[in-house]
């Protein structure tokens, strides 16, 4: 038994040094590099080896070497040179040496020669996380980075995964992955995305490698699945970790989310009487629990500001309710807690909830760990969850727009973790209408009257004009609107309604050259104010599944005055347009001898489609870009 394990060793060390001087024994020189990989791209990795030793539940070490090829600026971020640290983590070993494109060394950095700065994130009142780094402006491309780090931490919930494509425009030459665990502790693993790239695996009790060589660069295509749903990745986890030194087990998302209830969020929600009397008298006359809620989070609203706190197991652990109470400031997860904390003192049940925010991204069902970047709160009622975003002073109850919409979450409960979904917006509830009262005059200026209204994720894209001062209001729609040359805007009026979550603009502006003469003749566009300026690039052979992210319903409806001494000349037919992705249509009527109406539809379907279908969507979005820019005649009488 002791020889067997014995000759395991040796095996160990012998491959990993052979591995270690492989990759010493790479030409640096950028001619040698497969000219396979150099195509479209802006870095390559030449070789990248991680290596993950689980020492114990509470000890982790990664020790990286990563040599890459920088061709233009752009690759120049690829050459990762840095590493972060915090009170649990410790940097043992940093050096980098960088190369000229023959592979002659250009300078060395020790660990001494990096520099040390906080990890701030301009919102954050404490965070300590920090960062040891090195700043090299290349004189001329393409240069060599050589980089080599060995980092140990304490917290063990967080395993790096394997991410050896991390962006477009990298080729990689060889990258490979392995983890050492001889402590026995349970290990998961999730493949991901390995069906199209050349993955080589070993896998032993104590030792598991992945090696993938030879990927060419990949190219960004507009409306693409999210990045990280393409390329390898390999997720790892263990059973039993440590974070910031408190003792974690999960093996499934019930047991997961008991052990986070039971020593990240319980025990955190005691208040003073006196808040708890201030409640109780604020929501008093409200008659059902949705009003109550409703109640508390526009009192949260009114009281508190957010501010991101990252200290330790503070990191992961909310301020208690008492402090938010006093201070009258928290993160997402203090702030979070605490509306959870006065809804308790109303008997109204709401659970702490972790999401990804902002892009799109699922906790994922299939893998337990430590997952997420964001807490909002869930209310079940009835047949239906309220969610709600409590680091935000502006947005309605009950609404969280595209920050945190159609998504898996993890919902913390008493009894354990849930996932759940948050609520997707349909293209029904995402509207936006626009009307207007258009007069064009004889020397083709224009002036006009608009009442835009905004509902759904359309209010969520729009309600932020408020907040601009009024010059940067002015600015905005001139920018929105920049089609239209010359245009003056001359009133802004705006009406937030939280109750219906509906955002109003009452907009009047004026143009001095609108129309565009010919002779005796007038043209103008009658779409003056919800013209299509999106641009679909052509693909000669695209890769990638078509996506829309989100779907929408825009209508306009505009009475149209025209000019004296003119009269209009043969109206076009309506036009209309029906396919899988939406629908679209535009109609011209004659009101009177002065006056036509315009009026246009448009309907965008969210959804995943085969990539075949994608110049289906470009063409069907072409042709609704031609059509809103078409012109009608006007003739002198």
């Amino acid at each position: 038994m002791q020889k067997t394990a014995l000759q395991f060793l040796v095996a160990i060390v012998l491959f990993t040094y052979t591995d270690i001087y492989a990759q010493d024994e790479i030409n640096l020189q950028v001619s040698q590099i497969d000219t396979s990989l150099t195509k479209d791209a802006n870095a390559v990795v030449r070789s990248e080896e991680v290596v993950i030793e689980i020492n114990s539940i509470s000890s982790v070490t990664v020790k990286t070497k990563r040599i890459v090829t920088v061709f233009n600026k752009y690759g120049k971020g690829y050459a990762d040179s840095y590493e972060a640290y915090d009170p649990t983590t410790k940097i043992k070993k940093l050096q980098a040496i960088v190369y000229d494109s023959s592979g002659e060394e250009i300078k060395k950095y020790k660990k001494k020669d990096f520099n040390d700065r906080s990890v701030y994130d301009g919102i954050s009142l404490m965070n300590d996380n920090r960062m040891m780094y090195f700043q090299y402006t290349p004189l001329s491309y393409p240069y060599t980075l050589v980089f080599e780090s060995e980092v140990e931490s304490s917290t063990t919930a967080f395993i790096q995964p394997w991410n050896p494509i991390v962006a477009y425009r990298l080729g990689v030459e060889k990258s490979s992955y392995k983890i050492l665990n001889s402590t026995g502790i349970k290990l998961r693993l999730k493949e991901v995305n390995f069906d199209e790239y050349p993955i080589v695996i070993n896998k032993t009790d104590q030792e598991i490698r992945y090696e993938i060589s030879n990927v060419a660069a990949r190219l960004p295509e507009v409306n693409s699945p999210s990045y990280d749903l393409m390329v390898p990745m390999v997720k790892v986890a263990l059973n039993n970790f440590s974070l910031a030194e408190v003792k974690g087990y999960g093996v499934d998302w019930k047991s997961f989310g008991k052990w986070q209830y039971d020593n990240l969020v319980a025990g955190r929600d005691e208040l003073s009487s006196e808040t708890i009397a201030k409640i109780s008298a604020l929501v008093a006359d409200a008659k059902t629990k949705k009003e109550k809620a409703k109640l508390i989070y526009e009192y949260v609203q009114d009281k508190t500001r957010y501010i991101s706190v990252q200290l330790g197991i503070g990191g992961w652990m909310p301020f208690l309710a008492s402090d938010v109470d006093r201070l009258g400031y928290g993160d997402c997860k203090a702030l979070t807690n605490y509306t959870k904390a006065l809804l308790d003192s109303q008997d109204i049940t709401s659970y702490y909830t972790v999401v990804y925010a902002k892009e799109r991204r699922d906790i994922d069902p299939e893998f337990v760990s430590m997952q997420g970047n964001h807490v909002i709160l869930n209310i079940p009622d009835d047949n239906e969850d309220l969610w709600l975003e409590c680091t935000s002073q502006t947005l309605p109850f009950n609404f969280i727009g595209d920050f945190t919409d159609d998504r898996n979450v993890l919902v913390i409960k008493p009894e354990g973790g849930e996932i759940k979904r948050t609520k997707k917006y349909k293209p029904e509830e995402n509207l936006q209408h626009c009307g207007a009262t258009i007069t064009i005059n004889e020397d083709a200026s224009m002036f006009a009257e608009i009442k835009r209204s905004s509902q759904g994720l359309e209010y969520d894209w729009n309600y932020n004009t408020q907040f601009k001062t009024p010059k940067d209001q002015k600015l905005h729609y001139k920018e929105y609107w920049d089609y239209i040359n010359n245009l003056e805007i001359t009133s802004i009026k705006l009406n937030d309604d939280k109750d219906t979550v509906k955002f109003t603009e009452d907009i009047k502006v004026s143009c001095t050259s609108y129309g565009k003469k010919a002779g005796s003749r007038l043209l103008i566009a009658p779409n003056l104010f919800s013209c299509d300026q999106s641009n679909f690039p052509k693909y000669k052979n695209r890769q990638t599944a078509l996506v829309i992210s989100r779907g929408y319903v825009n209508t306009d409806d505009y009475v149209i005055n025209l000019p004296k001494g003119y009269i209009l000349g043969n109206l076009p037919e309506k036009k209309t347009i029906k396919t899988e992705f939406g629908s679209y249509s535009y109609e011209l009527e004659k009101i009177t001898d002065n006056q036509i109406r315009f009026k246009r539809y448009l309907k965008i379907v969210d959804g995943t489609f085969p990539k075949e279908k994608y110049e289906e969507y470009r063409s069907f979005r072409a042709a609704i870009k031609k059509t809103d820019k078409s012109r009608i005649v006007l003739k002198q009488s």
